[in-house]
């Protein structure tokens, strides 16, 4: 048995080789008629995790999203599927350069860090 919010929210992500994804900000879960509902994915995102801190983060997170930074999706969606282990942190069995979750610090990393002396 798996409590969603005890056991998979807020949990750090871990690629295959141990690099942290992020955490885990939302779980879609799939509800069809008459059967058990089931994890179909994980996601993460500042929009996500804004809605769930206050609402009214909404729209301040997406403005940033919108004004600076990667131009990418304002969520990453993991499949269920990629999860091996879970624990103390949730394990995947892909790398952390397959997703776009990494996006924000690789931006940072050009367009912030190396402008600042010897931030290379």
């Amino acid at each position: 048995m798996i409590y969603l919010v005890r056991d998979i929210l807020d949990k750090r992500l871990l690629d295959k080789e141990n690099e942290s994804l992020g955490r885990v900000d939302g779980v879609v879960v799939e509800m069809p008629q008459g059967r058990q509902p089931r994890v179909v994915r994980l996601e993460v995102g500042g929009k996500i995790h804004a809605s769930r801190v206050a609402h009214w983060l909404v729209g301040p997170t997406r403005w940033l999203r919108e004004s600076f930074g990667p131009k990418r999706s304002a969520r990453v969606k993991i499949d269920w599927k990629h999860v091996t282990r879970m624990g103390r942190d949730i394990h995947l069995d892909l790398s952390a350069d397959e997703t776009e979750a990494l996006a924000w610090e690789h931006w940072m990393a050009d367009h912030v860090i190396a402008r600042i002396p010897g931030g290379r």
